[in-house]
């Protein structure tokens, strides 16, 4: 082999030596370039992530009871009195202006209030009227039901009693006044479902001269 031939042949292996220097670097530059962001602790640059959106959801409404309430009053006398084939006279309570039998529906709850210008008390009973020794005016709170065994307690003018709830089944009630019994002040209670307050009375007339103060006004 000639010097000449032996030099081109030298130069050929040192080119490809180098070209494989520089394909290997290369290759290894597209590694690098691709290998990040992409898996558990890669490197590189991170994606955006999505922005949390505004909630949509309604926040529920606060329920609403849906038990009525029922207002009673307690008049004197002069409300009327009025005979009623299952209670006999009942004077002195009323769902409306003048006296009348009442009635309620189970579980409903009532609040009972003295329109009079006198104290008053609602003791209520069942079976029929108590006996006129049998009447106290000790208050019976009766677990706030509306109920046999429940007493308010002397009630002064404008004063009110806790929010009570009817008996739960339907039944009969019969209300007296402990300080008034004797006077015609009691009343008759349907608790029912569906029950309505009874006619009024025909009040009394209008007093003159000197204001009335009492129960009998």
């Amino acid at each position: 082999m000639s010097q000449k031939e032996h030099l081109l042949k030298k130069s050929a292996r040192i080119f490809l030596v180098f070209l494989g220097s520089v394909l290997a670097a290369g290759s290894i530059m597209l590694v690098a370039g691709c290998g990040g962001g992409g898996g558990y602790g890669g490197g590189g640059s991170t994606l955006p992530q999505p922005q949390p959106q505004p909630s949509t959801a309604v926040s529920p409404t606060p329920a609403v009871s849906a038990v009525p309430t029922v207002h009673l009053n307690f008049f004197g006398s002069a409300n009327g009195v009025l005979t009623d084939p299952t209670f006999g006279a009942v004077s002195g309570f009323t769902q409306q202006q003048h006296a009348q039998v009442l009635g309620l529906d189970p579980g409903v709850h009532v609040i009972i209030t003295n329109n009079d210008s006198t104290a008053h008390t609602i003791n209520v009973y069942s079976g029929g009227f108590p006996a006129q020794g049998a009447v106290t005016s000790a208050a019976a709170p009766n677990g706030g039901i509306f109920g046999p065994g429940y007493q308010s307690g002397p009630l002064a003018p404008g004063q009110s009693t806790a929010m009570l709830t009817t008996m739960s089944t339907a039944g009969n009630l019969f209300v007296v006044c402990a300080f008034h019994y004797a006077m015609g002040m009691r009343d008759g209670v349907i608790i029912k479902t569906g029950a309505t307050p009874g006619p009024q009375a025909t009040p009394n007339p209008a007093a003159t001269g000197p204001a009335c103060h009492g129960y009998g006004c």
